[in-house]
């Protein structure tokens, strides 16, 4: 692949499968770079790089569900062109499962697993105040209390600036996006950290959609224990996905 939406850090043509990682709200590919080195040889990963961020930075950010899934599926025949699985880190994960539900409604290949990570289930109603319109300086101490933007980034200004649409267009999507609640045939396995803010009901409400195998794995650590146990979330995925 050539274009900007889809980076893969190594290419690997002879791998059996491909992981496509999608980046929490605010997020970038750059979040999975510690896994470059750890997937397995039967493993190809490809990070999802959105509008409005990265190489994409001067791209309008996309602020609803609908249209990134209409970006994605115009790309269904990359991503269906052989065996591949989802992984996705919070909004990531929500935004992995739709497509999912969106591949299936037009009867292309699903993923063989859904790796979700950080989320609710994505038919639950978020308990969350909702932060995308809140005015500059409360939105700014929101995100410095998530703790999922670095310090040096929140106090550098004209970065911020640039950043802004960006950020507030995924919270918007955090914010108001509600699934419909559809049970996929599709293993789901969800990673959660204990100490996250996430209902425990929203966390296992993931069985509800699938009619495969759902399993859960916990980590110590808040939402971004992604960054913490890399290493040990990237070695249950290459086992599952042998």
């Amino acid at each position: 692949m050539t274009n900007k939406l889809f980076i893969i850090p190594k290419p690997n043509p002879n791998a059996k499968v491909r992981l496509f990682c999608f980046p929490y709200a605010g997020g970038s590919p750059a979040i999975f770079t510690p896994w470059s080195d750890k997937a397995s040889e039967y493993v190809e990963l490809v990070f999802v790089q959105l509008p409005g961020r990265g190489a994409r930075l001067i791209e309008p950010a996309i602020d609803n569900m609908p249209d990134v899934i209409a970006e994605l599926m115009c790309h269904s025949d990359y991503i269906t062109s052989k065996p591949f699985a989802f992984f996705g880190h919070s909004l990531g994960s929500r935004i992995s499962y739709e497509l999912a539900f969106q591949l299936l409604d037009v009867g292309l290949p699903t993923p063989q697993k859904i790796f979700a990570s950080a989320s609710r289930a994505p038919h639950c109603i978020s308990t969350k105040s909702h932060l995308h319109g809140l005015p500059h300086d409360e939105f700014i101490a929101e995100l410095r209390d998530l703790n999922g933007t670095p310090k040096e980034v929140l106090e550098n200004k004209e970065l911020m600036e640039l950043l802004l649409p960006l950020l507030r267009a995924d919270f918007k999507i955090a914010d108001t996006y509600v699934a419909e609640q559809c049970a996929l045939p599709i293993p789901i396995h969800v990673f959660h950290g204990v100490d996250d803010e996430i209902l425990n009901e929203h966390v296992i409400a993931w069985q509800e959609l699938t009619t495969q195998p759902y399993q859960l794995t916990e980590f110590s650590g808040g939402h971004f224990f992604i960054h913490q146990y890399a290493d040990e979330m990237i070695s249950i995925i290459n086992q599952q996905l042998a």
